[in-house]
């Protein structure tokens, strides 16, 4: 009786839900995970920008990321702008002109006249700043900066950049000008000398002030002409901007770049972060496309601003981005080496004389649209004609919009009919020659 009893306690284990989950795990056989494991398994092929870095889409991120793809960019955004960087030019744009809350990306501005106070000589990169009261007491966006900490300047930009340092921005802005007030005029004086006239700022922060319930803001056309100078007159913001993390234990911090494309989509180095309420989430992007053969690189800024959440400001800037890099680049256009018409020249030995292009250039491209090419050859001409000179312009449209235009030129002496003027030019050969020897 009594080894029936164990024998059926036995069995009883062993048909037990939790007996049979630790023999099958035993065996190497996962158990079903619960609906919440499943939400946080990492396991799908989108990259997406997480509090720890970019890492793989769990399957609720991505059928979101797929229900987001599909939504119109003006539905995800309350203005954006693509533009290139090396002409200027608003390649796509929705609602720019407005003027608006701009956030964390307002510390641009405060870089600038940071930057600019190096290169005046008046601040070093290795100058160390000691922290006071009131950096260590910004909320928001933080470095972990304590009050009586010593950091030096590079290492309060690199906060800025990398993880919008609320506390390192403050610190900077004081060091440079005295007090934070100060700071802001030179930032308000900067935007002016930059012909940003809806741009206005109220502190280095971006945040806002509910006291008065004023905020940094400027237009979105007017972000872009911002960047574009400050890429212009500081490259080197671009090795601050495409630091992926700031790790330092022994200051307890731990923090990942706030750009949601960067390590995400190719070519992506750079550049700012913004959140407010007021301002919504909003993102200054940029990334280089590198040219083939002759043709340039092609850098592109791409902005976008008041999108509600994380997840739909890094869809909508994916979207518009990566539809940016594969739709417009820098290419080659004009053939020296190949003449392009003819022009027609009286008394001339040949009535058709080849014409050429004097060079190449480049152009931006839309990657679809027709490039045609239109000479426009002087009339009346009569030889003799001496070699490289200008005999009429070939100019470039795309979209009925002219990109460039170059001169056309021969590229042989044009000699007139008859053998008399032969004689003559061959006599003017010789002389030539003898001079040049002599």
């Amino acid at each position: 009786m009594k080894r029936l009893s164990i024998v059926f306690l036995a069995a009883v284990l062993l048909l037990s839900p939790a007996a049979y989950a630790e023999n099958t795990a035993k065996r190497g056989t996962d158990p079903v995970p619960t609906p919440e494991q499943t939400e946080a398994i990492r396991d799908q092929k989108l990259l997406v920008p997480t509090a720890k870095g970019v890492q793989q889409a769990t399957q609720s991120e991505a059928e979101r990321y797929e229900t987001l793809m599909g939504k119109d960019l003006e539905a995800m955004t309350s203005s954006y702008i693509v533009g290139d960087y090396r002409s200027g030019k608003v390649l796509e744009a929705y609602n720019i002109d407005e003027v608006h809350a701009i956030a964390s990306m307002s510390k641009l501005v405060g870089l600038y006249v940071i930057l600019d106070d190096i290169k005046a000589g008046n601040t070093r990169l290795d100058e160390m700043v000691t922290i006071d009261h009131e950096a260590a007491s910004m909320t928001g966006s933080s470095y972990k900066l304590k009050e009586g900490e010593v950091m030096s300047v590079k290492q309060l930009i690199t906060a800025a950049f990398v993880i919008s340092g609320n506390d390192a921005i403050t610190a900077l802005g004081k060091h440079v000008s005295g007090s934070s007030e100060a700071f802001v005029a030179a930032m308000n004086a900067k935007c002016e000398a930059l012909g940003l006239t809806g741009a206005h700022m109220v502190n280095a922060t971006g945040l806002t002030d509910y006291a008065d319930t004023t905020y940094n803001e400027m237009s979105t056309r007017e972000l872009f002409t911002l960047v574009r100078s400050m890429i212009n007159t500081y490259p080197e913001i671009l090795d601050y901007t495409q630091i992926k993390s700031l790790i330092e234990p022994e200051r307890s911090v731990e923090e990942y770049n706030t750009n949601p494309l960067l390590g995400i989509v190719k070519g992506v180095d750079g550049l700012k972060t913004g959140y407010t309420n007021a301002a919504g989430r909003c993102l200054v992007a940029t990334a280089l496309k590198p040219g083939e053969g002759e043709a340039l690189d092609t850098r592109l800024i791409v902005i976008t601003t008041g999108s509600p959440n994380d997840f739909t400001r890094y869809v909508a800037a994916r979207k518009l981005m990566e539809h940016a890099l594969d739709t417009y680049q820098y290419t080659v256009i004009g053939t020296p080496d190949q003449a392009v018409g003819q022009v027609t020249v009286e008394n001339a030995i040949d009535e058709k004389v080849d014409v050429y292009e004097t060079s190449t250039s480049n152009v931006l491209w839309d990657s679809k649209s027709k490039v045609t090419k239109t000479l426009h050859l002087k009339k009346n001409l009569t030889a003799p004609i001496p070699a490289g000179a200008v005999v009429g312009t070939i100019s470039y449209s795309m979209n009925n919009e002219e990109v460039y235009k170059q001169d056309l030129i021969v590229k042989d002496r044009v000699l007139q009919q008859g053998f008399i003027y032969k004689i003559q030019d061959l006599y003017s050969d010789i002389i030539k020659n003898i001079e040049r020897a002599a």
